[in-house]
């Protein structure tokens, strides 16, 4: 029972609260709507803070696995047919220098940078330059 004292904006004792179910499931679907379109945005957000940090790096990586794969491939078209060790090792530097193993985590520190040279560009260096001075060969 109401009153002359109670709250003109109050709610009636009698009136049923209860939602109608269409306003409750519009209810939940822009709340469903606003929290995912939150997530992606800010997913957005890192994605794209996270790439333009570690796109150099990426690139420089890329590049130096280009260089290596290029050498190897001219070292193998050249003396491949004679050095059997060496068209094992292009067959090997394409398995070690694939892109997602090159940058993966395990490669990086917890800032996902690299300490020193990359271990993997690192050692194809080396083999690199091992049969280039085996074949006088002067890598550009």
């Amino acid at each position: 029972m109401s009153t002359a004292w109670d709250d003109v904006w109050g709610s009636d004792d009698d009136v049923e609260t209860e939602q109608s179910p269409d306003l409750a499931k519009l209810r939940e679907h822009h709340s469903k709507r606003g929290y995912l379109d939150g997530i992606v945005s800010s997913k957005e957000e890192r994605l794209q803070e996270g790439f333009n940090d570690g796109f150099p790096t990426g690139a420089r990586l890329g590049k130096q696995v280009g260089v290596i794969m290029g050498i190897l491939l001219g070292l193998q078209v050249r003396f491949g047919d004679t050095d059997d060790d060496l068209r094992k090792a292009y067959i090997e530097a394409q398995k070690e220098l694939r892109i997602d193993r090159v940058l993966s985590k395990s490669m990086f520190d917890s800032n996902f940078d690299l300490k020193e040279m990359h271990p993997l560009v690192s050692k194809w260096i080396d083999v690199i330059n091992d049969y280039c001075e085996k074949y006088h060969v002067t890598p550009i």
